[in-house]
């Protein structure tokens, strides 16, 4: 697994448990960052510096600017809501949206989706990873 998709990863799993616990997203990251850093925890290697830096600009841009990224991926959802998206889909689709629109060095589109659907087969369904890929491919054209 490449370093971006570790970071990645990290970012979700730290908004996942912000959202499930409504503890900040900064107290879950630190806990996350916490258990990289950690060998013993065997939840990965460490990110280094620059690393941790990109994953924690990446969720603030996806707090930031949430609102509006919801609304581009409700506008791609078909016979969808975003209310009916699972928690983990959601998350995932918001985490690839700011990576493809709203980054100063935006992730190119192929990647971000990819990543994405990788995300979305790790941490939710198969069938996540084809609505995910459908919502993005419609944002993407």
């Amino acid at each position: 697994m490449g370093v971006r998709s570790r970071c990645r990863k990290a970012l979700l799993q730290g908004r996942f448990a912000a959202e499930l616990s409504g503890e900040s997203l900064s107290s879950a990251m630190s806990s996350i960052h916490e258990m990289l850093q950690d060998a013993d925890s065997h939840i990965g290697a460490p990110l280094s510096n620059e690393d941790w830096a990109w994953v924690l600009e990446l969720g603030r841009i996806v707090t930031h600017n949430r609102i509006e990224i919801d609304e581009r991926i409700s506008g791609a959802l078909e016979n969808y809501t975003l209310e009916r998206l699972s928690i983990p889909t959601r998350l995932i689709l918001e985490q690839a949206v700011a990576e493809m629109f709203y980054l100063d060095i935006p992730t190119p589109l192929p990647v971000a989706m990819d990543e994405a659907i990788d995300l979305a087969a790790d941490f939710d369904t198969e069938e996540a990873g084809g609505l995910v890929n459908g919502v993005l491919d419609r944002l993407a054209t």
